[in-house]
């Protein structure tokens, strides 16, 4: 057995052990099942944790476990009905669109962003080095993480106040004043040379696509993605007849916190998804004579803590070849997403409940998952 250290925004582990594919072959649907179980089973024996909805898609077939209360006491255990925040998840999105605009010839990955906004922005430079396309996918902007850059600061207090907090800030927030701080901020450093995760390389990314297809964002996600994968209920903004399906999250001591406000365009954790469709969305992903996907998975960064194709972290070994991890955390949700594609394997795994310890307890899950389902 092997560890892979896996850098999203924390440090994910996982870890492969293999059987020969042909002894299980027959019994794979059971051992699936049984695997889902079991371990959703173990997860949800942490009395911090709520619920829990896992999705597997191996070999063509997909698989879906849910256990336990989206809230405490009401006996609602999530369905494949159920809808989520995906944070950050909702981010591998947006470079799909990227790599759609690539294939159509809309832009380049080498292009200085400026060429696709509506002002100048002479300060989106270090010198005469200009962000280019690539390093909004790359988190290699050095734009700050966040706009407005106030939410920045409060972090300094980590507290269970820090969502309620934030929400406050976000409500009063828009795409106008987006588009104007990002005019008042000056480059630290050189874009393309150093890693720094950032909200706010996404978001501009959004809004870049939307002046290229002359679109709304929501649309070409639409179109581009949930239409041609079959997910009917992967959205930004959710009707009011959806958001009753919509899963409540909860903090660290199981408050019940607000749902990310999302006034901007929801490329960098807005989207709200189901286990099936983010499983549709894993096939999609596994379409390997696609070419926006193959273009989509091209590496465009590299340090030695982490490869990046079209914002999907990317890792390789001899045993697994080239494989995609992303994790998401919202305020009151957390999840990852993976697709091996040497296995033909994906998995999405989602929690109601966010704390300091939920992420290395999803990590943890995924390690197990993966372990148990690369049948090679």
């Amino acid at each position: 057995m092997k560890k892979i250290i896996l850098f999203i925004v924390g440090l994910t582990m996982i870890n492969c052990s293999g059987q020969p594919k042909e002894a299980v072959a027959d019994k794979a649907v059971p051992a699936v099942k049984k695997i889902l179980q079991e371990n959703a089973a173990s997860f949800l024996s942490d009395p911090k944790i709520n619920a829990v909805s896992i999705g597997v898609y191996k070999d063509g077939k997909t698989y879906t476990q849910h256990l336990g209360e989206l809230d405490k006491g009401k006996k609602n255990t999530p369905t494949d009905a159920t809808i989520y925040e995906i944070a950050s998840v909702s981010k591998s999105f947006a470079g799909i669109l990227v790599a759609q605009a690539v294939v159509d010839k809309k832009l380049t990955v080498e292009e200085d962003i400026r060429k696709y906004l509506d002002a100048p922005y002479p300060n989106l430079a270090f010198g005469e080095k200009p962000i280019r396309i690539k390093h909004l996918l790359t988190h290699t902007a050095g734009l700050p993480r966040f706009f407005p850059t106030t939410i920045n600061d409060l972090f300094s207090v980590i507290d269970e106040t820090l969502p309620f907090r934030i929400n406050e800030i976000e409500k009063q927030y828009n795409k106008a004043a987006f588009l104007n701080d990002l005019a008042s901020i000056d480059l630290e450093v050189e874009p393309g040379t150093s890693y720094a995760y950032a909200n706010a390389n996404v978001e501009l990314i959004a809004h870049i696509l939307e002046n290229i297809y002359a679109m709304p964002y929501e649309q070409l996600l639409q179109k581009y993605i949930c239409k041609k994968a079959g997910m009917k209920d992967t959205k930004v903004q959710l009707s009011g007849k959806d958001t009753l399906r919509l899963a409540n999250g909860y903090g660290e001591t199981n408050q019940l916190v607000p749902h990310f406000a999302n006034p901007l365009w929801g490329a960098g954790s807005g989207i709200k998804s189901t286990i099936p469709d983010l499983l549709n969305y894993i096939r999609f992903q596994l379409e390997a004579q696609n070419e926006v996907v193959k273009t989509s998975k091209k590496l465009l960064y590299s340090n030695p803590n982490i490869q990046m194709a079209y914002l999907w972290p990317m890792f390789n070994n001899p045993e697994d070849g080239t494989f995609y991890t992303i994790h998401g955390g919202a305020f009151g949700t957390q999840n990852f997403l993976m697709i091996a594609p040497k296995y033909d394997l994906g998995i999405s795994i989602i929690t109601n409940q966010s704390g300091p310890e939920t992420q290395e307890k999803l990590s943890n899950l995924l390690d197990n998952l993966f372990s148990e389902l690369t049948w090679e």
